[in-house]
């Protein structure tokens, strides 16, 4: 922690303290601004930017701070450079508003890790509207929290501070529901794919199979959306929080349409990666157990076999054996992807303090132990030559998926930050072997 010194880690007063100091120091900018927080396992950097998209459709200049970086219109801060984790600690945090503000931006859009709420980060926040994704197992709940319980008690104080006057986003299916609705004095908007949702939605096919549009289902309206991000089904339950967030704020379904359909790519979660290649390329941060999961089912359920009219004749994957997550959830992740992908690329990701070639020897016991054949994987350290790899062995109509990075800047070795973007360093190698549009 740079700017907050080691004794205040884990003292709630003293961050509670910390924090009022910042709101504080930077003339309480919190105070002109609409706050909508956004906080889950996964699926909240899409929420976010899904939100923003709406209300600057309603004609709101609105900023966003996470993951992929903070926005503040047209300028944008990647996330490495605003200190540790999505959500900044207070005094950058503040800050950052204090700029916004300036710049005459009216609401902010933050995503609110379990780390920032559990070091009160955004404490003294007024949020009008708060959205929980999703709660599963994934590596903070080793790396930063105690156990499960703590890690949900930790997303739980988002709604516990939430007031009578602003909306609290659930999905209606998840586990969680009942306590997070107990917990919070907020009014309530449920969200999913059931009919007994506040929010939901259905698929309708049109005479083409390929031509499907969603019906949004919300109080007394029902109306079409035909999403320009990869129609998952993730991203359709994003689009429902989106809209329930907003709420209170757009009412319009013709302003509702254009911010959801007025987005075509959320950077490094499922872009595409345009080339004339016969083959195709996306970059996407997933990077547990969890989302490794909802990247499969999305190319179970969008490629099917069938791109373009083309056949896929295989799926490769690259991602690296992350140094955060525990040994466990490593091999329930080698077990998804070699059980699924005709071919994978083990490489490093974010080693930090440990060798980067021990994830590489994880993964090569995981593989002589479950006796996984020889030519279904591969174990290049250089993250960049394993990309360069995975793509000169790629064939035409194959399928290439660069995983567990997204638009992520820097690879941290110890104190050392190196500059790698998996989308640029990809964009680099096509152009070499002559496929860049």
């Amino acid at each position: 922690m740079k700017f907050i010194p080691k004794n205040f880690k884990k003292n709630p007063l003293l961050r509670k303290f910390w924090a009022i100091l910042a709101h504080i120091y930077f003339g309480f900018p919190g105070r002109k601004l609409i706050f909508i927080g956004v906080t889950g396992t996964s699926g909240k950097t899409t929420t976010t930017f899904l939100i923003k998209s709406i209300l600057e459709a309603a004609g709101i200049k609105t900023g966003l701070i996470g993951t992929a970086g903070c926005y503040l219109d047209k300028e944008v801060i990647y996330s490495q450079a605003l200190g540790p984790g999505t959500t900044p600690d207070p005094f950058i945090l503040h800050r950052i508003l204090r700029k916004m503000v300036n710049q005459n931006i009216k609401a902010v859009v933050l995503e609110v890790s379990s780390s920032g709420l559990m070091y009160w980060r955004t404490y003294g926040i007024h949020f009008q509207a708060a959205v929980l994704t999703n709660i599963d197992y994934n590596y903070h709940v080793t790396t930063i929290h105690s156990d499960m319980d703590d890690y949900v008690k930790a997303k739980l104080k988002l709604f516990q501070y939430l007031s009578k006057d602003s909306v609290a986003v659930l999905p209606g299916d998840n586990q969680y529901f009942d306590l997070f609705q107990k917990n919070t004095k907020a009014t309530i908007l449920k969200y999913g794919f059931d009919s007994s949702c506040d929010l939901w939605t259905e698929m309708k096919t049109n005479n083409n199979e390929d031509d499907e549009e969603v019906l949004i289902h919300f109080k007394d309206k029902t109306f079409s959306l035909r999403l320009r991000i990869p129609r998952a089904s993730f991203n359709i339950l994003n689009s429902l929080a989106a809209i329930g967030a907003v709420s209170k704020i757009v009412t319009s379904e013709k302003t509702l349409k254009a911010g959801l359909e007025g987005i075509d790519k959320i950077p490094g979660r499922l872009e595409l990666i345009l080339n004339k290649a016969p083959f195709t390329i996306i970059v996407d941060k997933a990077n547990t157990y969890l989302t490794f999961q909802g990247l499969i089912n999305f190319i179970k359920d969008n490629y099917n076999n069938n791109y373009n009219n083309n056949k896929i004749k295989r799926k490769i994957a690259v991602y690296g054996n992350f140094r955060e997550l525990s040994l466990e959830e490593r091999k329930m992740m080698a077990k998804v992807a070699c059980d699924f992908f005709d071919l994978i690329v083990i490489t490093q990701d974010d080693p930090k303090d440990e060798s980067p070639q021990k994830g590489i020897e994880d993964f090569l016991n995981f593989a002589k132990k479950n006796n996984i054949p020889k030519d279904k994987y591969l174990t290049i350290l250089d993250r960049r030559e394993a990309i360069k790899t995975a793509i000169e062995k790629a064939q035409d109509n194959d399928l290439i998926v660069i995983l567990g990075r997204g638009n992520e800047q820097f690879m941290l070795y110890k104190n050392k930050k190196i500059p790698f973007d998996d989308r640029a360093v990809t964009k680099e190698i096509l152009k070499e072997l002559g496929y860049l549009l």
